[in-house]
Parts: structure tokens; C-alpha cells; sequence
């Protein structure tokens, strides 16, 4: 995928996420929702660079449909959702209860900490792909460097994250619903992964000896 595709489909992600946020909250004079779509905008072309362009195609348009199809565009709907839910509450029904700037600026800071994480794993592992399938067409190999030395998946790590922290960042307990839900898919996707790559990746197995933990060391 050339630079100038992956640029044009940051432009067009970013200028979706400007849209619903204005759709959903009725006006673009809300301080943190300006915030996070900035942290958002420079966090994505952080990503673009950092990532291999062959990376950033196969998780764009996957070559095969991996065995869990239907868990890529529930993902994205529950994220989208979650910016939305958070506009409509921040900007029209102010019906969740008000967080401190102070908690959601500790949230602005483990957002961008957990961002960064899921940018590092990328950066390490060239097979990072959306779809759950042996990419055996890319010369699919354990990777066990960077940021898996501690867990064996620290993208899903940041993932969990990623989107309640939206939310609280966002000052929007509200928009914690579809967060949550999103965090649930997450972690079955997880849990589905690493089982799949016990059985079909070689190495895999002897590697989750070593580092026993899937997501956060001492817990899981």
C-alpha cells in the first residue's frame, strides 16, 4: 500500500470521526471532544509511519477471511458508537455523571500510553493483521521481541483500554456501555487467538510457556 493511500484513508478516518462527533453533539465548541480528536489524528499518523506498508495492507484488506469474519466491523461499530454516545452525552443529554477535568486528563494520559503500546506492538510484529488466520503467504513466524517479552498480546492489551479510556477521557460515563462491550469482544478475541496460535503456529506453544500471561502479567 503506498503513503499516499494510507494518508488519504487517515484524512478520511479522521474526518469521519469530525463528523459524528459534530453530528452527535450539535456543536464543535467542546474542549475535550476537540482534544481527543487531535490525540486521535497525530496517534493514527504516528501509526502510519511506524507500521510496514505490507503490515498496514493486510490489515486494511486482509488476503484470507480468517476464521472470525464477523468480529472486525462489531469491533468498529462499538468504537464508533462509543464516540457517538460520548458526543450526544457531552454535547446535548449531559445525562451521565460529570468526571473532573483532572480524572479525565489522567485518562487523556493512559489513552495516549496505551496508544503508544498498541503502536509498538504493530511496529514489532509485521503479522499484526485483523483477520485470525495463519498468514502463511507472509511467511508467518513467532515474534516474541518488543513489547511480547512481557505478554503475549499487548496490542489486545491496548485495545482493552483504548476505548473506555475514550470515553472517560471524554468526560462521558455514559458512552462506558458500548465501551464495555467493545472490551468483552476484545477480550474473546484474544482468548480466541491465542488458543488458535498454540495449535497452528510452530513455536507458539513453548512461547506461552515462557511468557505465561496473555494480557496483564500476574492476572491473565
Amino acid at each position: 500500500m503506498t503513503l499516499g493511500v494510507r494518508l488519504t484513508r487517515w484524512f478520511l478516518a479522521n474526518a469521519l470521526l469530525a463528523a459524528l462527533a459534530f453530528l452527535f453533539a450539535g456543536n464543535a465548541n467542546l474542549p475535550m471532544l476537540r482534544v481527543y480528536q487531535v490525540v486521535f489524528g497525530v496517534m493514527g499518523l504516528i501509526s502510519l509511519f511506524a507500521i510496514n506498508p505490507d503490515l498496514a495492507q493486510e490489515r486494511s484488506e486482509p488476503r484470507a477471511e480468517g476464521i472470525d469474519p464477523a468480529v472486525r466491523p462489531v469491533a468498529s461499530v462499538l468504537f464508533l458508537a462509543t464516540i457517538s454516545v460520548a458526543a450526544l452525552d457531552i454535547g446535548r443529554l449531559h445525562w451521565a455523571c460529570p468526571l473532573s477535568k483532572w480524572a479525565q486528563i489522567a485518562a487523556f494520559v493512559v489513552l495516549i500510553a496505551a496508544n503508544v503500546l498498541q503502536i509498538w506492538a504493530m511496529a514489532a510484529n509485521p503479522f499484526f493483521s485483523t483477520a485470525l488466520r495463519l498468514q502463511t503467504d507472509r511467511g508467518h513466524h513467532l515474534v516474541s521481541h518488543g513489547p511480547y517479552r512481557f505478554v503475549r498480546h499487548p496490542g489486545y492489551l491496548a485495545m482493552l483500554f483504548i476505548v473506555p479510556l475514550t470515553a472517560l477521557a471524554l468526560g462521558a460515563t455514559l458512552a462506558l456501555i458500548p465501551a464495555s462491550i467493545y472490551g468483552a469482544i476484545i477480550l474473546f478475541r484474544a482468548a480466541c487467538e491465542d488458543r488458535f496460535l498454540i495449535y497452528n503456529l510452530t513455536g507458539y506453544a513453548h512461547y506461552a510457556e515462557k511468557v505465561r500471561y496473555r494480557l496483564i502479567p500476574g492476572v491473565w
